[in-house]
């Protein structure tokens, strides 16, 4: 769905950050970006849904140069989550308004679909009790669901989602990627980037796993963990054990 393709990065002035990179994210599945910071995992995102340009190399949605694309023809085709350190003064019914941007033309106001789309997201999310209240008055749980629901306003086929869990309470963390595995059952490509190595390994079908500017390793939770290339890049080890069939894990300092 979304392969990019030989890519190189730097920001202005700034050391080369991303270093030919070739990495696909498959369709209809959950892929996490994991790497230590400065690894590049946020800006790899980045590039993936076209808010950067990539130096050297193409980025294809579809099989087309997302260059070649118009900013709403891309809009409705991949929604992106990002951190918000400084979230509007404004309600949650019209933050999620916003996610039907790519769908209005200029000068008009919502459609009956829009609207629909809107109520259905904030439904299924569970935020519509709070439609009226200021996004900058939400708890951080809170604020996430109302970004997510105006991901799903936007109605595209992926979404992602850059450290959604960071900074929220441990049981919010749980709630948050219990949505995330919900959206994913109704059909989305999910892409994020998180920190939280657990939820990572038990929520992901697929992991690409970064290392200064490289991808050091990619594949399923269980191929990454066999590989020994978790345990080298973050200099842990991580131990394994089961229970009712389930593979859960954890993680020590290595000695």
């Amino acid at each position: 769905m979304i392969e990019l393709k030989h890519i190189s990065f730097a920001y202005p002035g700034a050391e080369l950050l991303l270093k030919d990179i070739s990495v696909s994210f498959p369709r209809g599945r959950i892929t996490t970006i994991l790497g230590p910071n400065g690894s590049g995992k946020s800006t790899l995102l980045r590039l993936a849904c076209g808010l950067l340009p990539p130096g050297e190399g193409e980025i294809l949605l579809q099989g087309r140069k997302i260059e070649s694309m118009k900013p709403k023809e891309l809009a409705r085709q991949v929604a992106m989550l990002a951190q918000s350190n400084q979230p509007p003064e404004i309600e949650v019914g019209e933050l999620v308004s916003y996610g039907r941007y790519p769908y209005q033309r200029y000068g008009q106001g919502l459609s009956k679909e829009d609207i629909c789309r809107i109520e259905e997201a904030m439904e299924r999310v569970k935020i519509s009790s709070y439609r009226h209240r200021m996004v900058n008055r939400l708890s951080g749980g809170e604020r996430q669901r109302a970004y997510i629901a105006m991901a799903l306003a936007q109605d595209t086929e992926c979404i992602f989602l850059d450290e959604p869990t960071t900074y929220l309470d441990i049981h919010i963390r749980f709630e948050l990627m219990g949505l995330v595995r919900q959206l994913h059952q109704a059909g989305k490509t999910i892409v994020m980037v998180l920190h939280d190595l657990n939820l990572a390994l038990e929520y992901s079908h697929h992991i690409i796993l970064m290392e200064q500017g490289k991808i050091a390793a990619s594949g399923t939770p269980e191929e990454i963990i066999r590989s020994g290339m978790l345990d080298r890049v973050f200099q842990i080890k991580t131990h394994t054990f089961t229970e009712e069939g389930n593979s859960y894990y954890y993680f020590a300092q290595k000695e």
